[in-house]
């Protein structure tokens, strides 16, 4: 928890520097999408971004991007047929796990010195930190378990945008994040460290509504 409050402090920090105060514009960002960590479900994704202009090529600053999965592993206990010839099967869940990642991320974005077409290409890079909750629910032994996981985070994106008004813009992007997690941080009888490990990491794809100020 420390080190999220640590990471908050910088943010802000930076955000508020003067180096910023140069740049007029101030930029949020409203995005949805689809992450796919490979080991688990692909699920949906929806962020916002607080950025500020440095120059007219440069921004920086912060932005959340929720993602939520859930898997359930069921099985079939009866199947019937209807007159029509149709099946209905009747399934038993035996596990319900839901997944919600939230990576407090700061970014900051170039845009390219070039263009396709209409459309202004883009990269960014992020550090920061990322916390997951974990619900689990087993029904086969009744058992019902809560984590939190958290963990160093970093991504980079690349994507292109294409102005649609004065101060708006809609962008598309793919990015890669990088978000291994830890929990139950302990020891054991002979001092050794021990804990549980979770890796989230995955390709996502997101299309985003700028709006600058």
């Amino acid at each position: 928890m420390k080190h999220i409050i640590v990471l908050i402090s910088i943010l802000f920090t930076l955000l508020s520097a003067q180096v910023f105060d140069r740049g007029p514009t101030i930029q949020h960002k409203i995005s949805f999408g689809l992450y796919s960590p490979p080991e688990i479900e692909s699920g949906l994704t929806i962020g916002y971004g607080y950025y500020r202009y440095i120059d007219d090529m440069v921004s920086a600053g912060v932005g959340i991007d929720a993602f939520w999965t859930n898997y359930m592993k069921v099985s079939s206990v009866e199947t019937e047929e209807t007159g029509l010839g149709q099946e209905i099967i009747t399934q038993q869940v035996e596990i319900d796990m839901t997944s919600y990642l939230l990576p407090l991320m700061g970014t900051v974005r170039v845009i390219l010195p070039f263009e396709l077409g209409a459309f202004s290409p883009y990269t960014n890079v992020s550090l920061g930190w990322n916390i997951l909750f974990n619900n689990e629910t087993n029904y086969v032994n009744g058992e019902q378990t809560f984590r939190f996981f958290n963990g160093f985070g970093w991504g980079l994106g690349a994507g292109a945008s294409l102005v649609l008004g004065e101060k708006s813009s809609i962008g598309i992007e793919t990015y890669y994040r990088s978000a291994k997690m830890k929990a139950n941080v302990d020891e054991t009888e002979l001092g050794l460290p021990i804990y549980d490990e979770l890796d989230m990491t995955g390709l996502g794809l997101q299309i985003g509504l700028f709006m600058n100020i």
